[in-house]
């Protein structure tokens, strides 16, 4: 049967740790009974606190043996082996105490790896106090009752040393081994992560390419669809038919127009509000045909905006801007359109103005009326008309376009 139980751990760290615990301890529990009787033949104190090791060391092998975890294992021999160490210095006035500084750094090594920085803190801290106390009250007279030692405690102490030795040699190397894992592990991990993101650019990159395609087919569809209507209105003998067409033609302009700038754009998840309406604006007067100079001034501190609410945003300013066009610079020598967006108190407030008067049908009559209501309704937004001076619309919408 295999002594050393199978931990399951997936986490290379902790593994290291179990096994930095289980080998400390199985290597102490063979090799102490020997140093604890070397010990007590040469009639040195320190074999009752090495038969104490001794036996914790045993125990704990048989509780991670059965618990297969190493945390508490780890805390019970921090504090043993702290303790030991510090009444061995202390009490212990006839001993020569130069292997309890090794004991000493072990238990701190020990911490620090196995437990982290709070409790290596607390070793080095106790294990300090102690080693302070020793030089300061118990040294001179350790000093004078240390008698010369004869061959046997020397050997004896040569193979103390010698353990103290293996086990900080044993310490430090697991140490630089896990080190050495994560240096390797982060280089893999780094070189997995550099290929990563350049397949994730690379789909990125075939996305966008697509995006831009549907986009651009999307306006080219929507072009087809305006020439048709444009064709179609050519049949209409009546002028209020006629008007509907190219209201209809207008529409699907201000749409195929979105698209056209969503393939333009560097960023297919928004668009430049100013340029689009700019450039919707100068199509809509190049479709009527308008014979006055038209002076336009737009100036939007909303720099980009969504295209989930760019369409219903488009079809209200090409309603104001066609309704102008169409009814409020009839009898004027220039027009003047402004247009302002800004945010305010967690709002957009949209400003449109124009220097005419609209001579529209009435409300329950006027598609264009109608349709600026509902758009406005489905921005989540209220709206409110002047006519006092030209025709104005204010639109208070939320911060979220």
């Amino acid at each position: 049967m295999k002594l050393k139980p199978e931990t399951g751990f997936q986490n290379y760290y902790e593994a290291a740790r179990f096994d930095l615990n289980w080998n400390i301890n199985l290597f102490l529990t063979l090799i102490l009974p020997f140093l604890a009787l070397a010990l007590y033949v040469f009639s040195q104190q320190a074999y009752i606190t090495t038969l104490i090791g001794w036996s914790t060391c045993l125990t704990l092998l048989i509780v991670m043996r059965v618990t297969k975890k190493f945390y508490v294992a780890s805390i019970f021999f921090t504090l043993i082996g702290v303790s030991l160490c510090s009444s061995t210095m202390i009490f212990f006035q006839t001993s020569f105490h130069l292997v309890d500084t090794l004991w000493m750094i072990i238990s701190i090594l020990y911490a620090y790896f196995t437990l982290g920085k709070t409790w290596g803190n607390i070793a080095l801290a106790a294990n300090t106090a102690a080693l302070v106390y020793f030089i300061l009250f118990r040294l001179n007279d350790n000093l004078f009752s240390v008698k010369l030692l004869n061959q046997g405690e020397i050997i004896s102490l040569c193979v103390n040393s010698c353990i103290c030795s293996i086990i900080i040699a044993y310490l430090i190397y697991q140490f630089l081994n896990t080190n050495r894992f994560a240096e390797s592990n982060y280089l893999r991990m780094t070189s997995e992560l550099q290929q990563k993101n350049k397949e994730v650019e690379l789909q990125h990159e075939e996305k966008t390419v697509m995006l831009r395609e549907i986009h651009h087919r999307v306006k080219n569809n929507l072009q087809v669809i305006t020439s048709l209507l444009r064709l179609q209105s050519r049949e209409a003998r009546d002028l209020e038919t006629i008007e509907l067409f190219k209201d209809s033609t207008n529409r699907v302009v201000a749409m195929a127009l979105i698209h056209e700038k969503m393939y333009q754009t560097k960023d297919l998840a928004k668009i430049n509000l100013e340029d689009y309406l700019r450039t919707l604006l100068n199509d809509l007067i190049e479709s009527y045909s308008i014979e006055i100079p038209i002076k336009a001034d737009i100036v939007s501190r909303v720099e980009m905006i969504s295209n989930k609410s760019l369409v219903p945003l488009a079809l209200l300013f090409n309603e104001l801007t066609s309704n102008s066009l169409k009814h409020a610079f009839a009898r004027l020598s220039e027009g003047y359109i402004k247009i302002s967006i800004e945010r305010q108190n967690a709002k957009i407030i949209l400003h449109y103005q124009d220097n005419g008067t609209w001579r529209e049908k009435q409300k329950g009559t006027s598609f264009g009326l109608e349709l600026i209501e509902s758009l406005t309704e489905q921005l989540d937004g209220t709206c409110t008309r002047s006519v006092t001076q030209g025709t104005s619309y204010e639109f208070i919408l939320p911060d979220n376009l």
